[in-house]
Formats: C-alpha cells, sequence, structure tokens
C-alpha cells in the first residue's frame, strides 16, 4: 500500500522505472526489482534506508528529483521517530520483496 501511495507513481506499479510521472521526469529511473543484482547479489538495505530517509543525493547538474521521504514521514507522524523507522521498514521489506531472482 505505501509503495504505491508514494513510489508508484514514479516508479511504475512493478518497480520497473515506467510509472505513469516518470516521462515527465528529467532522469531515467531505476528498475528497482534489481537493487540486489546491482550490489553485488545481496538486497543493500542500508543503502535504501538512506534514500528513502535522506533522498539520493545531488547531482552535478542539479538537484535530485525523488522526494525526501524522512522529513515527509516525520511530518506525517508528527516526529514519531519509531512510526519513521517502521514506515522506511515496511518499504524496504517491499522492495526486497520484489527483487529479481
Amino acid at each position: 500500500t505505501m509503495y504505491k501511495q508514494y513510489c508508484a507513481a514514479c516508479h511504475g506499479a512493478k518497480g520497473k522505472g515506467d510509472g505513469p510521472a516518470a516521462p515527465n521526469l528529467n532522469v531515467r529511473l531505476p528498475d528497482l526489482t534489481t537493487l540486489s543484482k546491482r550490489h553485488g547479489g545481496k538486497f543493500p538495505l542500508d543503502y535504501v534506508v538512506s534514500v528513502l530517509r535522506f533522498g539520493p543525493g545531488f547531482t552535478a547538474h542539479g538537484s535530485s528529483e525523488m522526494p525526501v521521504w524522512g522529513p515527509i514521514f516525520e511530518y506525517l507522524e508528527n516526529q514519531n521517530e519509531a512510526a519513521v523507522r517502521q514506515r522506511i521498514k515496511n518499504l524496504c521489506d517491499y522492495l526486497e520483496s520484489i527483487q529479481e531472482k
């Protein structure tokens, strides 16, 4: 449910980077089903947590287009850190579950 609500518009229903908003972005979105494949066969939990919490960082040509979910979740959860961590864990668990075998 959270993935559909926060991620699918850009990353697509199946995480392939082909969501309805993707053509309007200035960057090509990654295939989220290949995170493990691109990280030596292991799901990069710390990396994914960091991207969700703090954003993917900045590029040489301007700022990232991906929302920084940490502050958004903090606002939605009235600064409840445990609830924010749970939201991020839920998204990570889902992303790990859709990894290509």
